[in-house]
């Protein structure tokens, strides 16, 4: 219609009318859903209608550009995609943390601690009724308390791996409801994408659908990472962790599927293609279940699995009150009952005794020496003292101290052997001057002064031993006397030795008479025997209990074992391990392996047996490993029969389970199940739980072979509480109090860190979400602002449509009329 007619300009005065009109629909729209979630305010887009050009009697014959009005071309969002990406992705994060942290708070709950119910306060309970026992071995009540807490560890250690097994199972449940979940976003999307494509091919910008899709991909977005694709004709592709599951108005379901030996675990599934959640609520759910809550559950398995063979060990090498009961467990057997292709190789060890083999004749001096020290023992005061001997005698044999230049050591190779004799010290000024290893033990003095008138001597009487063979008293007139009864009548468990002090004229000044004791008396402690004084001889005698040095032979260097010098050399998955058998033990050898941080560690019962652990490195599986080493040395340590020169592998990966029963037939092995639980499989004895006064408390002393030291003795219990400090957990890297504490540790750090990045993931998405709802929020004053702008509009529209009626009124009745 012609702009210039007044039809043309009532025309746009009415499009004036409609536009405004249209404008204050879209105001009323974004008024009544105010405080609707998701909603996008939206604008109306108003737009000049097309020009006409013409020319007019006004215009000097100029053509001019008549406007025609305006129109509203389309009904936008205000909405701003990038604040809509960072949203998501900080609700992505914001979720994952939250489940991180209230899942790990609780398994710190679980764990009890700080409290008098939690896992450390129970081991460190147990620990204390060892303490007890060993104050008084002889109490039976002492010896129940240590069955109670160890039983009372035990429970405590399943009901925890019961709790984390429980949740483990809830959290599987949850992240099969999240998957269907997931698809039901994906159903409601993809319904609205066919019904947006229809919308926009039909009218305009479907907002209205667009907020409810957009308040879809937001939902999605708490449960995992999502990227979003758009496309010209208002579609979206939708990826779901590293996964295409919706492009347009078709998806694909996600499966929740199990798979098998994984105890019915959830996982998900696009086709036939795992999906892998990077963030949101899901990959927590993921990380909880698969890897946080299985960590714990593998920790408690590996201290349980530690406390029970290691004390087992132990124990079994002690014998009870009565002396008779030994080889017996403290824990019940916690081995497989499956074959070994389904277990573990977790630990060996060896059938020999490395501190007692056929012969000890080499001891090394600790100290180095860059020449030959030339000894001459005839300068110094050392007495060899054997119990089947006549009578200590003064050992002088220069020969058998050596000097090897290539190690700069000085060693004793005594061909006799040290097995049965005791090196003593009488003055103390050889084995520590020059090094050698020495222990003390206990003697008896007595002086004889002859400088005095009359002469101090020794007065005759009597003294009568209480050992296992008790011997007659025996009865002493004089020194030469005493000497001689003892060394002939003490059933070998004593000898003494005369000493005489003279003068440059040769006169005698002083004789010391000294009582020894052998190696026949359990590690030549006097405490171990009773020397009756009867009638208080050696009282009225002045003897003194005095502490000497003795040469230390309880820890033999591997010389001893391997009956050679020559260095050699051991490898655990290609780290070499250099062995000096001239100067290392079998201790220095378990230092050697503990260091190459393999996952393989070592140590020795206290009977000797030399043990390989498969540590938490290794999946506790000697068979993830490669050991090779000379065939001498692994015989030597009992681990197999063969003793041959030749570099052998020992264990392989390769190793097939016949070949190991096989080879380590005489060998201790522990098999253990694949799957985590252990400590499910772990109680106390049986035999103990019934009568607790079978406890064993005695390792014994050795004496050709291993004997009962007697009630009194608590040896076992010294050796296991040190395992509340021995680094043996962790590949060798802590004790059990500190592992425990360790495992607290990590538990509250996770959980503190999780709460920092919970908090600060928060703020951050709060902040997001307070500029996302500036930009597409509704504001009242800002709507009614453009309700009065769009009001006033609309009435100048009118009032153009009045002018133009007044106009037309005029021309139709008035033009003309005079």
């Amino acid at each position: 219609m012609c702009a210039m007619t007044l039809n043309g300009l009532l025309n746009t005065g009415l499009l004036g009318v409609y536009t405004n009109k249209i404008a204050m629909s879209v105001v009323a729209h974004n008024i009544s859903n105010s405080n609707t979630q998701g909603f996008s305010r939206q604008s109306p887009v108003i737009v000049t209608t097309n020009p006409i050009n013409l020319t007019t009697i006004g215009s000097g014959g100029a053509a001019l550009s008549f406007g025609t009005g305006s129109t509203v071309s389309d009904i936008q969002r205000v909405r701003d995609e990038f604040l809509d990406l960072q949203f998501r992705e900080t609700s992505s994060r914001l979720n994952y943390w939250e489940n991180i942290y209230s899942n790990v708070h609780y398994i710190e709950q679980l764990f009890g601690e700080p409290g008098e119910t939690g896992l450390r306060n129970m081991y460190d309970s147990y620990w204390a009724s060892i303490e007890e026992l060993k104050t008084d071995p002889s109490n039976e009540a002492a010896k129940t308390q240590v069955v109670s807490r160890a039983e009372e560890l035990v429970n405590t250690m399943k009901d925890l791996n019961y709790r984390l097994e429980e949740l483990k199972n809830d959290i599987n449940s949850e992240i099969k409801l999240r998957i269907d979940e997931i698809n039901g976003y994906l159903k409601r999307i993809a319904d609205l994408n066919q019904k947006i494509l229809t919308s926009s091919s039909m009218s305009g910008s479907p907002n209205d659908l667009l907020d409810e899709r957009d308040r879809l991909l937001d939902k999605l977005s708490e449960l995992s990472n999502i990227r979003i694709t758009s496309h010209s004709n208002g579609q979206i592709s939708l990826s779901m962790g590293d996964k295409v599951v919706l492009n347009g108005s078709s998806y694909q379901e996600i499966r929740s599927l199990t798979i098998a030996e994984t105890n019915d675990a959830y996982y998900a599934y696009v086709g036939s293609n795992l999906l892998t959640f990077n963030d949101g609520k899901m990959s927590a759910l993921f990380e909880l279940r698969d890897e946080i809550i299985p960590s714990y559950q593998q920790q408690l398995d590996e201290f349980g699995l530690y406390l029970v063979d290691t004390t087992n060990l132990i124990y079994k090498e002690g014998w009870d009150s009565t002396g008779t009961i030994t080889g017996a467990n403290f824990f019940a057997d916690i081995s497989t009952k499956r074959g070994f292709e389904d277990s573990r190789f977790f630990r060996i060890a060896g059938n020999s005794d490395v501190f007692h083999p056929d012969t000890i004749k080499h001891v090394t001096s600790l100290s180095s020496f860059y020449s030959d020290p030339s000894i001459d023992l005839n300068n110094f005061d050392l007495y060899s003292v054997d119990y089947s001997a006549t009578s200590p005698s003064p050992y002088d044999d220069s020969n058998s101290i050596k000097y090897d230049s290539t190690n700069n050591a000085i060693y004793f190779d005594d061909t006799s052997g040290f097995q049965d004799k005791l090196l003593v010290d009488i003055e103390g000024d050889f084995l520590r001057e020059y090094g050698f290893p020495t222990k003390e033990i206990e003697a008896y003095k007595i002086e004889e002064d002859y400088s005095i008138v009359p002469p101090k001597l020794i007065i005759p009487g009597e003294i009568k031993l209480e050992v296992p063979n008790e011997t007659d008293p025996i009865y002493f007139s004089n020194a030469t006397d005493l000497v001689s009864k003892i060394n002939s009548d003490s059933g070998g468990y004593l000898k003494a030795l005369e000493r005489e002090i003279r003068n440059d004229q040769g006169d005698l000044i002083k004789k010391f008479i000294y009582i020894l004791p052998t190696k026949k008396v359990p590690n030549a402690d006097l405490d171990t025997i009773v020397l009756n004084d009867i009638d208080g001889s050696l009282s009225e005698n002045d003897a003194q209990r005095i502490t000497l040095d003795a040469l230390d032979t309880s820890k033999p260097t591997l010389n001893n074992l391997l009956g050679s010098n020559e260095k050699i050399e051991m490898s655990i998955n290609g780290i070499r391990i250099e062995i000096n058998p001239l100067k290392d033990t079998a201790y220095d050898l378990v230092d050697k392996i503990n260091a190459t941080n393999t996952g393989v560690t070592a140590s020795v019962t206290p009977h000797g047996s030399f043990v390989l652990r498969a540590g938490n490195l290794i999946d506790f599986d000697l068979k993830n490993v490669t050991i090779k080493g000379p065939e001498k040395l692994f015989n030597a340590l009992g681990f197999i029969e063969d003793d041959s020169n030749n570099i052998v592998t020992l264990i392989s990966p390769d190793i097939s389970p016949e070949q190991i029963d096989e080879k380590f037939s005489e060998a201790d092995l522990l098999k253990i199940d694949n799957e985590l639980g252990i400590v499910n499989q772990i109680s106390v004895s049986s035999n103990l739980k019934e009568n607790p006064s079978l406890l064993a408390t005695d390792l014994g002393y050795y004496d050709i072979n291993y004997s009962p030291t007697g009630a009194g003795n608590v040896s076992v219990w010294d050796e296991i509480s040190k395992m509340y400090d021995n680094s043996v957990l962790d590949n060798g890297r802590v004790g059990f109090s500190n592992f425990l504490g360790n495992i607290v540790t990590d538990i509250g750090v996770k959980g503190e860190t999780a709460d920092k990045m919970r908090l600060n993931s928060e703020m951050l998405n709060s902040e997001i979400s307070l500029e996302k709802e500036r930009v597409m929020g509704v504001s009242i004053d800002e709507e009614m602002t453009n309700l009065v702008k769009y009001q006033q509009a609309f009435n100048a529209s009118a009032r153009v449509i009045t002018a133009v009626n007044q106009m037309m009124e005029t021309v139709i009745n008035n033009l003309g009329v005079v």
